[in-house]
């Protein structure tokens, strides 16, 4: 049975004592928030899906962030809502009550995160941007959570819009499956499917270093997960659900050094939002029971008109899944899946036909008898 993996990248710190507002008379001096992703995308009227780039109405940040002159600090958000309450390009965000820009101040540093309730839920620093998550659960369908780089305004900059370039900091899976060509006259049919072992619950850290690179800038949030709990995922809980049985469509070129072409496999989940998490490699892959390392359980049909039905299982690690789409597992494998990355893996189930054959062999040369008759 062939396995293989390839990946696509895709593409705030302790809570303050005490809250500073700005007041000032004129309302054009009032601080406003907007995203790159409203910008770059057009703005819709529902929240935003998970796994996708497009913000909608309803969707929120929590913004954190401080005023600095002559090097004194002060906080001017702590785990303010900010929220999408009308569709546009970039859209309307809107808190309460506003702050408003101090002339007098030399730069203002801000972070955010979304949804806003996991801010709020997390012990965030307003004046260095460090996280401390509370407790979180991905079901597989939630728990896109997007995390903001620093942005810092200077002086002159005062008044404008402030726009956040918001980030994934969990993993985004999809698992696709195939049937070889020696699997050409037979229907293929895929009854159940299990990824366990998974880690699934745990918290969040981000540092004050806001210098990853890992999404495209250079004032990235530095991110790390610590799991605390593991869970099992099947089709239904990716974003998009997946109903099985599933009949599984021909990668009619295997073996290829690249993935199957589109419509020559068939996806079987879709859009899972997971934890990051570092693969761990099963003591004795035999033992399917290794309850520390991830998995998956595929439960699979072969049927051949006239030559009946035949139901197979096959226990595959993760940690085996390599980036080559050829027929061995001796490639460059797959270590983990890491924060902001999008990745896809590739199942191909092959057999191979019993066959026959005929030869007759010659005759064997006996011994000659004899018997005289008088």
């Amino acid at each position: 049975m062939k396995k293989i993996m390839i990946l696509a990248a895709v593409a705030i710190a302790a809570v303050a004592c005490s809250r500073t507002y700005d007041i000032a008379p004129a309302s054009d001096q009032a601080i406003g928030f907007s995203s790159w992703t409203g910008y770059l995308t057009k703005a819709i009227s529902d929240p935003r899906v998970a796994g996708t780039n497009t913000f909608g109405v309803g969707d929120s940040f929590a913004v954190y962030g401080y005023k600095e002159a002559s090097s004194t600090k002060t906080t001017v958000f702590d785990d303010v809502a900010v929220e999408m309450t009308a569709a546009g390009n970039p859209g309307t965000w809107t808190y309460s009550p506003l702050r408003y820009w101090d002339r007098n101040a030399d730069q203002y540093v801000f972070f955010a995160i979304s949804p806003s309730a996991i801010g709020t839920a997390a012990t965030v620093a307003p004046q260095t941007g460090e996280i401390t998550s509370a407790s979180i659960t991905f079901a597989g369908n939630n728990n896109d959570i997007l995390v903001a780089d620093k942005e810092t305004v200077a002086n002159a900059a005062f008044g404008t819009q402030v726009v956040l370039d918001f980030n994934h900091i969990a993993s985004l899976v999809d698992f696709k499956v195939a049937k070889a060509p020696n699997l050409h006259d037979a229907t293929v049919t895929v009854t159940a499917f299990t990824l366990a072992n998974i880690k699934a619950t745990g918290t969040f850290g981000v540092s004050d270093a806001y210098n990853a690179t890992v999404y495209g800038g250079t004032n990235g949030p530095v991110v790390t997960w610590n799991s605390t709990a593991t869970a099992s995922y099947v089709p239904a809980n990716g974003v998009t659900s997946v109903t099985l049985p599933q009949v599984i469509a021909e990668d009619d070129a295997f073996p290829v050094p690249a993935e199957p072409a589109d419509g020559k496999s068939t996806m079987l989940i879709n859009n899972l939002v997971v934890m990051p998490q570092v693969f761990t490699a099963p003591a004795d892959p035999a033992v399917t029971t290794d309850a520390n390392a991830q998995k998956l359980t595929i439960t699979y049909t072969i049927e051949v008109t006239g030559g009946g039905t035949n139901e197979y299982t096959s226990t595959l690690w993760l940690s085996d899944f390599d980036i080559v789409n050829d027929t061995d597992q001796t490639d460059t494998k797959v270590a983990s899946w890491e924060t902001g990355k999008h990745y896809t893996f590739y199942i191909t189930l092959d057999s191979t036909p019993i066959v026959f054959g005929a030869t007759v062999n010659d005759w064997t040369t006996g011994t000659g008898y004899h018997y005289l008759l008088n």
